[in-house]
């Protein structure tokens, strides 16, 4: 691919999901740029990232914690790698899923990467502890966009949140497993596929809410730094430049919907076309974008590829 003659850019960052064991071993010691990235995510974590990623155990590599510092090693350098082959192109934005959207801003030079760890430690951290005093669960729903689904969450009175809205017609959903369950019938009933999510936890959702002052608290002390391009946050699916506004943004992830279809809908509206380039260990968030009106397969590029 002759990347000097594109015109627009547009990194998509993956959220934790899928994790694999083998997962980053043909990128953590290329050189010394991508030997730092790992080195600094072992040495704040605590844990040889490398050894979990390329040998397990699955039961500690799915571990929220783990998982999360393991996926944003991964895509920081995934984006080092790729971003030396976009050195001539406009890049024109950057949005990451969940949280993706913390290499994101590292990737945008918001923040450094020995803040971008410490973020993601003290967020993974704060995460599980509260998921497992306010147990909860998630769930795929297929079929639906985000209005019509959450006035059936209305209309069942039950307390419920939509985590994600991720395309015109794929949602997620969180709340506790009683009220999960509780729900699903409605949503066969209204011809929608479910599918149950292999997380420990309901994110982005009310079950988080005792987290959004912690993360408030925390992130007091991290500079975070205009981005170098527009990086669209989850909260509001618009970009950001206001270091304050992104801090407070990053807080309320917590307990609000990830605003994927506003994100890609502002980048499809570009006067000139874009290419998706997608950062991740395997493929998923480009297949999501098949279902965005003014997509073509010849708009994304998976990181791997290029």
């Amino acid at each position: 691919m002759d990347t000097n003659k594109l015109q627009s850019v547009v990194f998509l960052f993956a959220g934790q999901g899928n994790p694999t064991i083998g997962m980053g071993a043909d990128l953590w010691d290329i050189n010394d740029t991508t030997k730092k990235i790992w080195d600094c995510a072992s040495d704040i974590s605590g844990i040889d990232i490398r050894r979990l990623c390329l040998k397990g155990p699955m039961n500690k590599l799915v571990q929220t914690t783990n998982q999360q510092m393991a996926v944003t090693a991964i895509n920081a350098t995934l984006y080092t790698r790729c971003r030396k082959k976009f050195s001539n192109v406009n890049i024109i934005g950057s949005c990451g899923h969940s949280v993706g959207e913390y290499a994101a801003l590292y990737a945008s030079g918001a923040i450094t990467l020995e803040d971008l760890f410490k973020i993601i430690q003290f967020r993974s951290k704060l995460m599980d502890d509260l998921s497992k005093v306010n147990k909860g669960s998630m769930q795929a729903v297929k079929g639906g966009d985000y209005q019509s689904v959450s006035d059936l969450i209305a209309s069942s009175g039950l307390k419920l949140d939509i985590s994600c809205d991720n395309t015109p017609c794929q949602q997620v959903i969180g709340g506790t497993v009683s009220a999960l369950r509780d729900f699903t019938p409605m949503l066969i009933n209204s011809g929608y596929d479910t599918v149950k999510l292999g997380v420990s936890g309901a994110w982005h959702t009310h079950l988080m809410a005792d987290g959004v002052q912690q993360m408030r608290d925390f992130l007091t002390n991290i500079q975070i730094k205009q981005p170098q391009y527009d990086v669209l946050m989850n909260v509001t699916g618009a970009p950001e430049i206001n270091p304050d506004v992104i801090k407070e943004n990053l807080s309320l992830h917590l307990t609000h919907t990830v605003k994927w279809t506003d994100s890609i809908m502002h980048f499809l509206s570009n006067p000139t076309p874009v290419l998706f380039v997608e950062i991740s260990n395997k493929a998923y968030l480009g297949y999501m974008l098949n279902d965005f009106a003014g997509f073509s397969s010849d708009m994304a590029l998976h990181c791997r590829k290029i």
